[in-house]
């Protein structure tokens, strides 16, 4: 058996997915399911058993290493499972089978090139640093600990999103592989591949980091907001743009009565 990688960051947490993962992953399958077309997502309990299960085989057989992303709040420090990736497709090619096969891992049981892939995050979770701080996490692993001579990422061809969240990794875009495999939402879709290589790694690495600093200090700074009711706007009035009122010469006064003498009075 394998063992267990956690991969531990600011804004949030790989930990190797595991059946007590069911239920987070639940809720950040079917809670908002508006940016899924295109990746495949289990759709209720029994899909997330099942997408668990076979994680969890992969994992054993060495083809695989899933991790449940699990969000950080950085006021806060609340957790909350928010999604998956991992790291798949390991290629042995030290394990004296040619090609490579699965059951056959090289002596060490490092891999010599990989996948990012199956990544998905609740809608709440997207555009927050945590892909880029995940990514940066996995691409260091696999860079830095395996020492991998190339990382590959591939989407579906009609995922513009992702498509340019790819290549904000640093990768560089190798091609269309047409029919590649069925398609999340039916048919057989063509992919969109992408790789970064060894050699490409310390500049791809320095953007990664530059860009979650700039996530980490938007946090920072929201932290030291002060929470202030607003004040209430001030209309402000150019002199210029006011017109005079016109001036009205005409004084209206009330009626005055007519004066009435009264009667004299008779000498006695």
């Amino acid at each position: 058996m394998r063992s267990p990688v956690t991969l531990h960051g600011n804004l949030c947490r790989l930990e190797l997915m595991r059946p007590d993962h069911i239920d987070g992953l639940l809720f950040a399958a079917v809670a908002d399911r508006s940016t899924y077309d295109f990746t495949y997502v289990p759709r209720d309990h029994d899909a997330v058993v099942r997408y668990v299960a076979l994680a969890t085989s992969d994992f054993a057989a060495g083809v695989a290493v899933p991790f449940t992303t699990i969000a950080i709040d950085p006021l806060t420090g609340e957790e909350r499972i928010v999604g998956t990736s991992r790291l798949r497709e390991l290629e042995y090619w030290r394990a004296g089978v040619w090609p490579p096969r699965h059951g056959h891992v090289n002596p060490d049981g490092r891999p010599d090139a990989a996948e990012i892939g199956s990544t998905w995050l609740h809608p709440s979770a997207q555009r927050t640093g945590i892909n880029t701080e995940a990514k940066l996490m996995m691409l260091t692993y696999a860079f830095e600990t395996w020492d991998v001579h190339r990382v590959s990422l591939k989407t579906d061809v009609r995922n513009t999103r992702s498509r340019a969240a790819i290549s904000a990794l640093g990768a560089q875009f190798e091609g269309i592989k047409r029919a590649h495999f069925p398609a999340a939402d039916g048919g057989v879709r063509d992919s969109a591949l992408f790789s970064i290589v060894r050699a490409e790694w310390p500049t791809a690495k320095a953007n990664l980091e530059a860009r979650l600093q700039r996530y980490l200090d938007r946090a920072t700074t929201a932290a030291l907001e002060p929470t202030l009711e607003p004040a209430p706007a001030v209309m402000t009035v150019e002199p210029h743009l006011v017109e005079p009122l016109p001036l009205d010469t005409t004084i209206e006064t009330a009626p005055v009565a007519p004066v009435v003498q009264a009667p004299a009075i008779p000498a006695a």
